[in-house]
């Protein structure tokens, strides 16, 4: 019976640290890397009218695996909800319609007050992926404040994270959202993806965001179809209605795909929207 019950033990250790060793060896695998991504506005109409964008010739969709960047903030925070309402009338000038605009705006970025779900959890920034990490971490600090304080510029979006990365197949887009709000909707949406060549030698990005340009004025000469961002995404709380409905009448489109060398700044540039990023290895810490 002795003997029974050893062998029974001894199995249950070797099958426990079989898969501790391969658990721990997938994971010592897995390269890891810091990243940072600003993506900012042309101002120039010159510019972003220097090509054609047609609907006809974009495809707008996100991902299905497309994951957004985890926020302190989200967790214990919810949008207030606000009962202004504002409209337009047929006779309205375009000065008072860009005020409309700009107060439904103004409305949007009120303090948000605390939510009474109780969602609070701390953060591992040293091992938790795709989480949105400190300023103490950024090394675009320089870069945003220029890009605020310029007249040509606007900075529409600033992510700070950390992730492993993989190749193509099984590679994590990341939601991109940023700039203006406009109803429910932002000016800058889309997703980046972050992952490996074919020879895992160099780290990629793939890039398909999209400005976009409103009216509540329709454009029926060009007609946009916007993707519904996924549910799992969205940020959850209430939104201030309005009863401004917002179109979008331009939309820039920029599809790119860039091999990137570590520890080294890329821009990637588009007659309406630019992008820095850096890529950083990243060693994992032991638990």
């Amino acid at each position: 019976m002795e003997i029974h019950l050893f062998k029974r033990l001894a199995k249950y250790y070797l099958t426990f640290f079989f898969y501790f060793f391969i658990s721990s060896y997938s994971s010592a695998q897995e390269r890891w890397f810091q990243i940072e991504l600003s993506i900012f506005s042309n101002e120039n109409i010159e510019d972003r009218n220097a090509e054609s964008w047609l609907p006809s010739d974009y495809e707008l969709n996100y991902p299905k695996n497309m994951q957004k960047l985890s926020l302190p903030t989200d967790l214990f925070l919810s949008d207030q909800n606000l009962d202004d309402e504002l409209s337009v009338t047929e006779s309205a000038s375009q000065e008072e319609i860009d005020a409309m605009i700009r107060k439904d705006q103004l409305e949007n970025i009120r303090p948000r007050i605390k939510s009474t779900e109780n969602n609070f959890k701390l953060f591992d920034f040293s091992r938790d992926d795709f989480t949105q990490l400190p300023p103490v971490d950024s090394d675009f600090q320089q870069t945003n404040r220029t890009l605020e304080r310029s007249s040509d510029h606007r900075l529409l979006y600033h992510g700070l994270w950390r992730q492993a990365v993989r190749q193509s197949s099984n590679a994590v887009p990341i939601f991109i959202e940023g700039g203006l709000r406009y109803g429910d909707s932002h000016e800058l949406q889309g997703s980046v993806t972050i992952r490996f060549n074919e020879n895992e030698d160099r780290v990629v990005i793939d890039t398909h965001i999209w400005l976009i340009e409103y009216s509540i004025v329709k454009n029926s000469s060009s007609e946009w179809k916007l993707p519904q961002i996924p549910e799992s995404i969205r940020t959850k709380g209430t939104v201030r209605p309005s009863s401004l409905t917002y179109f979008p009448n331009n939309v820039y489109v920029m599809e790119q795909s860039r091999e990137m060398r570590s520890n080294e700044f890329h821009y990637l540039d588009h007659p309406a929207l630019g992008l820095v990023i850096s890529i950083k290895p990243y060693a994992l810490p032991p638990r």
